[in-house]
């Protein structure tokens, strides 16, 4: 509402220009078709869950120190990353580029995602995100915002928070970030920039 979606054509030629190439071509390259599912779930449902585990360790923790590092850092990229830097880069991403700004140019992108495995579930989730933004209907977890993400920023903070804490903990929380920002282009909610831009960011907060 208070700014239109506008950066999406530079982002595209910026992450292709970058990559020397679209980099959600080379991670369906990588990525074998069996694991397409399992990653949908890592990203889409385990993300929530990883989240709140890391919020109820740092909750519980005796070190008043780390208590406040972490819920500072977090507070501080939700505020930042959602509002100046979002509307700074206001954009609706590669799986929504063709039904929101309609020039056809991820429709590869769309054609790959709905013959994958996830392609039912992802469709529906893009759908419905995409009704509420067409009909302005606020319900449940809606909103269209691709830059930067939030997915990738919270799974970076997660992983410097927890490596402070335990290297086992801190191998798990690096692998799963790792997953989130390959799953971010694979899927293509996100502009590989996206990611970039929000690991600055909260390594700065950090």
């Amino acid at each position: 509402l208070l700014i239109p979606f506008f950066a999406d054509p530079t982002l595209a030629r910026l992450d292709q220009l970058i990559h020397f190439g679209d980099p959600w071509r080379a991670l369906h390259i990588v990525l074998p078709r069996w694991l397409d599912y399992p990653l949908f779930v890592l990203y889409s449902v385990l993300w929530f869950v990883e989240l709140t585990v890391t919020i109820v360790i740092a909750s519980m923790l005796a070190s008043r120190f780390s208590r406040e590092r972490y819920f500072t850092a977090l507070v501080l990229s939700v505020i930042v990353l959602s509002s100046p830097v979002r509307l700074l880069g206001s954009s609706v991403g590669p799986i929504f580029y063709d039904r929101i700004i309609g020039d056809g140019r991820f429709a590869d992108l769309m054609a790959v995602l709905s013959a994958n495995p996830s392609g039912p579930d992802l469709m529906r989730i893009t759908d419905y995100l995409f009704n509420s933004y067409a009909t302005n209907t606020m319900v449940m977890g809606t909103g269209i915002a691709a830059f930067p993400s939030l997915h990738v920023a919270l799974a970076f903070l997660n992983a410097l928070f927890l490596s402070s804490l335990s290297r086992g903990l801190g191998y798990f929380a690096w692998m799963y970030f790792g997953i989130i920002l390959f799953g971010s282009i694979y899927f293509g909610w996100h502009y590989a920039l996206d990611g970039y831009i929000s690991i600055l960011v909260v390594a700065v907060l950090w």
